[in-house]
């Protein structure tokens, strides 16, 4: 059986310096970096979605960045395809894949592909977008709970996507979405990872995230979301609806102050890290750096990971 590519992987909530580490790891294992952001790969979204720098961009070559118009769409399966057209590319030419971002739904899409889930068709995504509509989500979850109690209960009554999501499959296939999920849980890994994890104490982190909402209020992220609504880009498009640029299409229509903006989106933006956390705490295979700084020995570990698979 074919050895399956050997990648790094960066990983870790917002603000904790993922991108620092993965670009010094990209370096020290002749590597490319590839994003791994579901708002970074928007054009003209730079501010409010954290993008590395010029400087950083150019000191090694990085991938998925800038690749869309806030209005197209795209979702974890395409970027399964994407990554893995990239990984191929610099398998080939003898680079390192160094995979870096927060999105823990597009790594598992990459890593352990996409559950097999039959095709919904759209007389019954009507009907759910109908129920939601008329009758809304506490309905269809009312009924999701009475018909696939397994999966109810793993979510929250206001989870609109994935309450919506599993009431589809269900009405499609007469199975729990949760029956799909335990059963791709046996599939081989499509790729052999090694995972960095960077972290801080939680007050810490916290207050590297207040610190990040301030420099991008300073560098022009007001600016920068009136400029996206005066190209034509509607306020109610997922990638405008997303942390920071939400908060500050509501400053700009005069709904709240600027001091209310900053503070929803710090509020917003540590809710989601403890929810990055959460995630990547599960996983017993991330290798968490101490002092969030790759040390002789992390690199020799990684290095010889990468080279038992040669």
């Amino acid at each position: 059986m074919k050895q399956p590519v050997r990648i790094l992987a960066v990983v870790g909530p917002t603000a904790a310096g993922k991108t620092e580490i993965g670009i010094t790891l990209a370096k020290e294992t002749n590597g490319e970096v590839i994003s791994v952001d579901s708002m970074q790969i928007y054009r003209g979204m730079d501010i409010g979605t954290a993008k590395p720098s010029p400087e950083m961009l150019s000191a090694v070559p990085h991938h998925l960045i800038n690749i869309l118009n806030p209005d197209q769409v795209y979702n974890a399966g395409m970027f399964a395809e994407d990554a893995d057209r990239v990984i191929g590319e610099l398998h080939r030419s003898g680079k390192t894949p160094v995979l870096v971002g927060g999105t823990g739904l597009y790594f598992r899409a990459l890593i352990n592909g996409i559950i097999d889930v039959p095709e919904i068709s759209e007389e019954i995504r009507s009907r759910v977008r109908s129920l939601v509509s008329e009758q809304g989500v506490l309905e269809c979850y009312r009924q999701l709970n009475e018909l696939d109690p397994k999966s109810a209960e793993l979510l929250h009554p206001n989870d609109v996507s994935r309450v919506s999501r599993a009431l589809e499959v269900f009405w499609e296939t007469g199975s729990s979405i949760k029956d799909f999920q335990e059963d791709h849980k046996f599939r081989q890994q499509r790729y052999d990872v090694y995972y960095v994890g960077v972290h801080w104490p939680r007050e810490i982190l916290y207050e590297r995230i207040n610190n990040r909402v301030h420099i991008m209020v300073e560098q022009g992220l007001i600016a920068e979301t009136k400029d996206l609504l005066e190209m034509g880009y509607d306020e109610n498009l997922p990638s405008m609806n997303s942390i920071g640029y939400k908060q500050s299409v509501a400053f700009l229509k005069g709904d709240i102050s600027e001091e209310e903006m900053i503070a929803d989106i710090q509020q917003k933006s540590r809710h989601y890290a403890k929810k990055q956390l959460t995630w990547y705490k599960k996983d017993t295979n991330v290798h968490w750096l101490k002092d969030n700084h790759l040390y002789n020995e992390d690199l020799k570990q990684i290095k010889q990971f990468l080279n038992s698979g040669i």
